[in-house]
Order: structure tokens, then sequence, then C-alpha cells
């Protein structure tokens, strides 16, 4: 479990993207370059006071960091392949009532 409020957790991901940037030896404005996203965005995500998921998924794939992107993806999504056998099996298996049916209480 993550230990911290929100703002403390901001912070600690913050200065973390900070140390891989620093690390890769490119400054804040190669980053956001880099990235497709504005310096300020940038400033803002390795400040912690708040960043769009956006910025943070531009960052993490520009510094390598794809793992901690694939990490948060849900892992039971289907594909569109099999959501649409899905919703095709659905539709075969459901019974259709007409709507005099309903009214009447016959079939």
């Amino acid at each position: 479990m993550i230990k911290g409020t929100k703002s403390e957790i901001l912070k600690r991901i913050g200065n973390s993207i900070r140390g891989h940037r620093l690390q890769a030896n490119i400054t804040q404005q190669m980053l956001a370059e880099r990235s497709g996203v504005s310096l300020n965005a940038i400033r803002h995500l390795e400040s912690g006071v708040g960043a769009s998921l956006g910025t943070f998924v531009q960052a993490c794939r520009t510094l390598g960091k794809d793992r901690w992107i694939v990490d948060l993806e849900p892992k039971d999504e289907l594909s569109p392949i099999q959501l649409a056998a899905e919703l095709k099996r659905h539709m075969r298996t459901k019974k259709r009532i007409r709507a005099t049916a309903r009214k009447t209480g016959g079939s």
C-alpha cells in the first residue's frame, strides 16, 4: 500500500520523474519537446503540484518507463474482436419479449 497523502505521493512521483530525466541527461525543455507536452506541464509534473494523466504517460514513455504505465493498465479488457464475439454470443442467448406479450401476459 502506498503511504502518505495525495500531495506527498505526487511529490515523490515528481521527484522520481525528475531523477530519471536527470539520469537521461536531458533538460525539462527537452523532455517537454520529446513528450509533446508544454514545459509548464513538465514543471508541474516534477514539482508534484498537479499534472494531467496524459502528461504523466507521455513523460514516462519518453523516459523509457513504459512499465509504470503497463502496471496501471487493466488486465481483463477484451480486445475489439473478443468484445464483438462476446456481444454476438450474448445477443444469440437473449430471449426477446414482444411489447404486446408484456401487456396481455401472452406470448
